[in-house]
């Protein structure tokens, strides 16, 4: 971690651009052929508004999970090893795979508002197949990226004013 902190670039910047993982590549061309596939099939009535909603709620998804690896992969400045702390969360994610509606109020809560995968999955395609309450369903989809990102960029920091370099 050393070599980060020597460069004059942001230390999270560096981290993050540092691996490109292909194998997500791979998941992304398979998610774009399954949505390519099944989106004819369905009855949207597609609108510019709802188009352009979709995509804002892609972007910031992304965002919510981004907040969450790096709050979770922070806690590595602290115990040295975060593994299993983000195996831990991102097992919380199979959770949103499903619709919240069959899961019990706390267990709703849970991936709701304290650890929101349903934002990044559940409800932003709960708005494009039924185009119902957008400013829940993809609002706050946003409000918890923006929340779990400046969180995420507040316990890095912390976590390098923490750090110890094992140089000797």
């Amino acid at each position: 971690f050393d070599k980060y902190l020597t460069r004059p670039v942001n230390t999270l910047i560096q981290v993050m651009a540092e691996k490109l993982q292909i194998d997500a590549l791979g998941e992304l061309i398979v998610g774009i052929a399954l949505v390519s596939v099944t989106i004819p099939q369905l009855n949207i009535e597609w609108s510019v508004i709802k188009v352009l909603l979709a995509f804002i709620a892609i972007i910031f998804a992304t965002f919510i999970y981004t907040g969450i690896k790096t709050i979770t992969a922070s806690v590595a400045f602290w115990v040295k090893r975060s593994g299993n702390v983000i195996y831990m969360f991102y097992m919380v994610s199979d959770f949103a795979k499903y619709p919240v509606a069959i899961y019990n109020d706390v267990i709703r809560n849970v991936i709701t508002y304290i650890i929101p995968f349903a934002l990044a999955a559940y409800y932003p395609a709960l708005y494009i197949l039924t185009g119902e309450n957008p400013l829940f369903n993809v609002g706050m989809t946003v409000v918890a990226a923006v929340v779990l990102m400046a969180a995420g960029i507040f316990v890095w920091h912390k976590g390098i004013r923490a750090y110890e370099s094992a140089g000797s």
